[in-house]
């Protein structure tokens, strides 16, 4: 037989994409030739093509073995380790081949993948530039290059990497949807869907979908991106994240059967998925449904997310049995939003018979001393927390109670002013009706920027002196007002939440984005008025409410369509009249 000749035709047919009859002849050559390196190297390669990377480690490795010191062996031996997740070695296996061949751009570009895999950015980005200095007319190192920056969180800088790739190489699909993730770091979402729908149109698939849909839902174009979800699931029908941001949608969009069959039909396909059950317990939730809702809820701890808060108790988690003689700590979680809400609760335990410990945030402590007065307070997380015969988190007290729609504790006010609190009676005797501001929440929250307002666009209510009750650096973006005396800046005299109870206590109506000081003021009992986005994730406001089962004195005013403040506070300025001016 004559050996280079079915080499010759397997490398033809493979070039043809007729890789089954590639595959016959490299095994014709190495059954008269075990040893021969290049069909057990381009073996490897279609081995590793049709999704056998064990295959594809093993041929390579017997030709590492048979000829050690073939820089291409090591190449196609890290590919393959890296298809099978085993990155640390394929690191190894690409650095050997450089060292056999320094000159190598695809040996560089490896590694710099590799390296970025294994979250060494800086490394990668060094790889990738010295791939570029061996062939700067290759687009994949200019890939790389991109990639790697951002991972070191510089994605203007990526975005140029991306650039000159496509200039290099205009159909080059991976340098687009990078450059589409590159824009998406930075909040443009505008140009990371244009650069999504390029990679898209030269080779289609379910993440570049995926993405295209998260870009235009942040753009709040809901129909779209619920479409291009659709389309990820026709490509990939196990996607689950692309079950649970499309159950997102039809969620915000109220559709909440639709959202519920969508988790269901994921469930089937992965029934311990945690995400999913998380997501199923916010449709539940926000269509009212405490039963189902609360249970799926406790999923929360498993998901990914939530893991890393997930604390160890030497105490009995509670899970709703007599507390008659036993102690028993409830312990803080999640956001000062929804302490503030679920505390309510707290005193249920007290009156089961139990010795109730509750340990809350850092800033809460003053204030959550006028719960109840059989509550023993502990502010801050404790290490180890305190002994008790029981715990249970806040968040799970409702399912732990049995909570229900119509059940809801919702007599106000049942928190109040601790002694030692501020001083706010200048507030409380200035002339003009006092109204107290809080238009942005937390940073840290993903969606603080649809759910926060400008302060801005409440100024000249009729006969409405204003107060800022806002904290962090969103207070800067009122200074002007403050500057010009338009509203008074009361920040500076709010060290805890203590404070802001005191301060609330002096005003007429609070106007709150959907932040704490909402939930404040509504366990105060003062009238609180809070402009909502649409959409609007937060399951406790649910849907369509102009009203809250939570607080009595709560009055919501919802945008009227994606991204319309003007028209939510438009309502709020006519409810403002009808309350204030012409009575």
């Amino acid at each position: 037989m004559d050996i280079d000749e079915e080499l010759r035709l397997g490398i033809e047919c493979q070039r043809a994409g007729r890789l089954g009859d590639a595959v016959r002849h490299y095994r014709q050559v190495l059954a008269h030739d075990p040893a021969n390196l290049d069909a057990l190297n381009l073996m490897s390669v279609l081995a590793l093509t049709a999704g056998d990377g064990a295959t594809a480690a093993a041929l390579a490795a017997s030709a590492v073995e048979r000829q050690p010191d073939w820089f291409m062996s090591y190449l196609n031996l890290g590919n393959a380790l890296q298809s099978l997740d085993r990155v640390g070695e394929a690191i190894d296996s690409f650095q050997k081949a450089i060292t056999l061949h320094p000159g190598s751009a695809e040996a560089h570009i490896n590694l710099s993948g590799a390296l970025e895999l294994a979250g060494r950015h800086a490394e990668a980005a060094d790889m990738a530039v010295k791939a570029i200095m061996i062939a700067p007319h290759m687009a994949d190192a200019h890939v790389n290059f991109g990639n790697a920056l951002l991972g070191l969180d510089s994605p203007g800088e990526a975005v140029e990497a991306y650039v000159k790739a496509t200039l290099l190489e205009p159909d080059n699909a991976l340098a687009w949807f990078n450059m589409g993730n590159a824009f998406a770091a930075m909040g443009d979402h505008a140009d990371a869907a244009e650069r999504y729908r390029r990679a898209i149109a030269i080779a289609d698939g379910a993440v570049k979908q995926f993405s295209l849909g998260n870009a235009l839902r942040a753009l709040l174009r809901l129909d779209e991106a619920e479409a291009a979800y659709l389309r990820a699931l026709h490509h990939d029908p196990r996607y689950l994240d692309a079950f649970i941001n499309l159950a997102a949608v039809q969620r915000e969009r109220g559709r909440l059967a639709e959202a519920e069959a969508t988790l269901r039909a994921a469930l089937e396909i992965a029934p311990d998925e945690a995400d999913l059950h998380w997501n199923l317990a916010l449709v539940k939730l926000t269509g009212g449904d405490f039963a189902e809702g609360w249970r799926e809820y406790e999923w929360r701890w498993r998901t990914p997310h939530f893991k890393p808060f997930v604390r160890r108790f030497a105490s009995a988690p509670w899970r709703g049995e007599s507390l008659a003689g036993r102690s028993i700590l409830v312990h803080s979680e999640q956001g000062f939003g929804d302490a503030l809400q679920m505390c309510r609760l707290v005193p249920m335990l007290a009156d089961l018979g139990g010795e109730v410990t509750l340990e809350c945030r850092t800033g809460l402590g003053r204030l959550f001393s006028t719960l109840d007065s059989r509550i023993a307070v502990v502010e801050g997380q404790a290490a180890p927390p305190p002994a008790c015969d029981l715990h249970v988190a806040l968040m799970s007290l409702p399912l732990r109670l049995g909570l229900t729609l119509d059940t809801i504790p919702a007599r106000v006010p049942y928190l109040g002013v601790p002694a030692g609190a501020g001083d706010f009676a200048d507030v409380a005797a200035a002339p003009g009706i006092r109204v107290g501001l809080a238009w942005s929440g937390s940073n840290t929250r993903r969606d603080n920027g649809g759910r926060s307002f400008a302060p801005h666009d409440l100024t000249g209510l009729p006969g409405a002196r204003l107060f800022s009750l806002q904290k962090g650096d969103a207070a800067a973006t009122a200074s002007d007002l403050f500057d010009f005396g338009r509203m008074t800046d009361l920040g500076p005299r709010l060290a805890d939440f203590a404070d802001t109870a005191a301060a609330i206590m002096a005003m007429d109506l609070v106007i709150s984005a959907d932040t704490a000081v909402a939930h404040l003021a509504g366990a105060l009992g003062k009238p609180v008025w809070v402009p909502l986005p649409d959409p609007c994730g937060a399951f406790l406001w649910m849907l369509g409410r102009d009203d809250s089962p939570w607080y009595p004195s709560l009055r919501l005013f919802r945008q009227p369509a994606p991204g319309d403040w003007a028209g939510a506070l438009a309502g709020l300025r006519q409810a403002f009249a009808d309350r204030f001016v012409q009575s």
